[in-house]
């Protein structure tokens, strides 16, 4: 994905600096070749959360309390909020650049650094959402910003804060590996070796699934509890006719018939697990074979895109197959009559993000 990072940091700093640019870039790694890990939801409270814990203390090393970073990732949501795209790479700048801690992305030094941070970022304004705790040090260019603009900051205010960064890391150590939206995943840089790695493993995946699928092998379905039922996979098994609705963009219920039996695709939007008003309607095709047949039960499986951490994207595919349940119950179908579903393979073959975000209600029996 073609993106000019410079250009876009340079829409809120006009003398960014080129080389933390692409140092930030670098530390980012393969998080921004995919379009959703490459932006930050700044509505998204587990989003918010990854930022504050893997960037501001991680990396950056921050050491004040939660409320005063919250505030400086709230003022940079402020500030681009009628931009649409809201790039990882310029909100890790501008957060960088507020704590004066661009240095260690081979940045200026220096009070003028700090200062400039702290008349970006007017947090001051938000709804009872400042956060500051006058103990800080790093919450002063918050409170400086909040009330008047760059030129009324002292330069006691603007310097850098006095809680110790941690060091920037040498170029073999690994950075953390965290997931947003439907997730993502954020490498830092200097790894030289990681390409070949992920080379290796691909090539892995494409032989065993190569194999499996040669040996034409279908694995059982098993039952599992609420804890375990959701599967980390990304693709839906070929076992019957495609839904002849087309795929929405976002949330929405696609109904069809998978071996002469109704079923229901439910679609989400990107790292959400609301279901689609869509599926009242839908749903009236298995009510009824349920209705005609006491014995039948339906099974419910929950599938995610293939971005981001994998522990993050099954918790997500979990509460996306037990909103279903739970809407289902709601329409009338009895509790006992819905079970959720281990799918019963992991292939990420053919598939789009859009598809892949889903789950599949099919009838048993």
């Amino acid at each position: 994905m073609a993106e000019d990072w410079l250009a876009d940091v340079r829409k809120y700093v006009a003398d960014a600096d080129e080389n933390v640019v692409s140092a930030i870039v670098k530390y980012l790694g393969i998080a921004l070749r995919n379009r959703d890990s490459s932006l930050v939801s700044f509505s998204d409270t587990k989003e918010t959360d990854r930022v504050r814990e893997n960037f501001l203390k991680k990396k950056l090393g921050l050491t004040d309390d939660d409320a005063t970073l919250d505030a400086a990732i709230a003022g940079v949501g402020e500030r681009m909020k009628e931009d649409r795209t809201k790039n990882r790479v310029t909100v890790y700048y501008l957060l960088a650049q507020h704590f004066g801690l661009l240095t260690l992305f081979g940045g200026a030094t220096g009070a003028a650094g700090a200062a400039g941070a702290a008349a970006g970022l007017a947090v001051g304004g938000l709804d009872g959402d400042s956060g500051k705790d006058d103990d800080s040090t790093s919450a002063v260019p918050l409170a400086a910003a909040g009330l008047a603009g760059a030129s009324a900051i002292p330069a006691a205010a603007a310097s850098p804060p006095a809680a110790p960064a941690a060091p920037a890391p040498s170029a073999a150590s690994p950075q953390t590996v965290y997931s947003g939206g439907d997730g993502e995943s954020e490498k830092g840089g200097g790894m030289g070796w990681l390409p070949w790695l992920l080379l290796l493993l691909v090539l892995a995946a494409l032989l065993f699934f190569g194999l499996r699928y040669c040996s034409k092998q279908d694995a059982a379905v098993a039952p599992a509890t609420d804890e375990t039922a959701i599967s980390e996979t990304v693709a839906p098994t070929d076992t019957g006719t495609a839904p002849v609705a087309a795929i929405p963009e976002g949330a929405g219920v696609v109904a069809a018939d998978r071996e002469g039996k109704p079923m229901l695709t439910v679609y989400f939007d990107t790292g959400k697990s609301d279901v689609s008003n869509d599926l009242t309607t839908a749903a009236s095709s298995v009510k009824a074979y349920l209705d005609s047949n006491p014995a039948a039960t339906l099974a419910v499986s929950g599938y995610n895109d293939p971005t981001g951490n994998a522990a993050a994207n099954a918790e997500l595919s979990k509460n996306r197959a037990q909103s279903v349940k739970a809407a289902l119950e709601k329409l009338g179908v009895a509790a006992d009559k819905v079970v959720l579903e281990k799918p019963a393979e992991a292939t990420t073959t053919g598939t789009d993000n859009s598809a892949a975000r889903r789950v599949e209600v099919t009838v048993k029996g």
